[in-house]
C-alpha cells in the first residue's frame, strides 16, 4: 500500500539528518526551478509530497552534494529519467570539471584558466551547499555564459557572503552591494566609451579606470560610515 502524501514539514524532517542545513526556502526554489513538483491541495494550496517526489528531491540534493552539478545538468538528468533513458557514465557526466564551448564566442585558453567548478568555490570560499544555491537564487553568482564553471569572482563573493554571515548578514542583503557594482559598471563603460569608438581600449586605460572608480567607492563608504 502507497504511503500518503507527505507535508512539507514532514520532508523536511524526514531528510534532515542527510541534508541537515535543508530549508523550506531552498525546496520552493527547487520548485520554481522545475526540478521537483508537489502536489498542492485545493483549496488551502498547500504541498504535498509523494515518494516519488521525494526519491525526485533526494536525487537532486546528492547530485548537489556529492557531484557538485549545477542545476542545469541535474534538470538535464532528470529530463533523461522521465523519458526512460539511462544515464551516462560518471566520467561523462562529471562536464562541471572542464569547460564547454561557448556559443558566443571563442574562450583562449588563459580564460579558461581562471574558471573553476563548483567544487572548487565551495572548497576554497568555506560556504555551505544552502548559502551557495541562494547566492544562485538570488544571480548574485551565476555560471559563466556557456559553461558549466564560476568565474574567480564567484569565490570571492562566497567568500563574502561566509565572512558577512558571521555579522549577521543575510544573503540577501548582498544584493544592495549588486546594485552599486552595475551602477559603477555603467559608469566604466561610460568612461570607456571614446576608446571603444576608436581602435579599442588600452589595458592600462582599463586598469586606470576601475582602480579610480574602486578608490572613489572605498572613500564615499569610509564617509558614510564616519559621518
Amino acid at each position: 500500500m502507497a504511503s500518503p502524501p507527505r507535508t512539507i514539514g514532514a520532508v523536511l524532517e524526514a531528510i534532515r539528518g542527510e541534508f541537515p542545513d535543508i530549508s523550506v526556502s531552498k525546496l520552493r526554489y527547487l520548485e520554481s526551478e522545475g526540478l521537483i513538483s508537489p502536489e498542492r491541495d485545493q483549496p488551502s494550496g498547500y504541498r504535498r509530497f509523494r515518494q516519488v517526489d521525494i526519491d525526485r528531491l533526494l536525487f537532486v540534493l546528492r547530485a548537489q552534494r556529492d557531484k557538485y552539478l549545477p542545476l542545469k545538468v541535474i534538470r538535464e538528468q532528470l529530463d533523461a529519467l522521465d523519458r526512460g533513458e539511462e544515464l551516462p557514465s560518471e566520467s561523462a557526466v562529471s562536464v562541471s570539471d572542464e569547460p564547454v564551448a561557448s556559443t558566443s564566442r571563442p574562450r583562449t585558453a588563459a580564460a579558461a584558466a581562471r574558471l573553476v567548478t563548483r567544487r572548487q568555490v565551495l572548497a576554497e570560499s568555506g560556504l555551505g551547499e544552502g548559502t551557495f544555491i541562494e547566492l544562485e537564487r538570488l544571480k548574485l553568482i551565476t555560471v559563466r555564459r556557456g559553461t558549466h564553471l564560476y568565474g574567480r569572482e564567484a569565490v570571492a563573493i562566497a567568500a563574502a557572503a561566509k565572512r558577512l554571515s558571521g555579522f549577521g548578514v543575510d544573503p540577501r542583503q548582498l544584493r544592495v552591494v549588486q546594485q552599486a557594482a552595475a551602477t559603477e559598471a555603467a559608469l566604466v563603460e561610460q568612461a570607456l566609451a571614446p576608446y571603444q569608438r576608436r581602435s579599442g581600449i588600452p589595458r592600462e586605460v582599463i586598469a586606470d579606470v576601475y582602480r579610480v572608480i574602486l578608490q572613489a567607492h572605498a572613500a564615499l563608504l569610509h564617509s558614510q560610515i564616519n559621518q
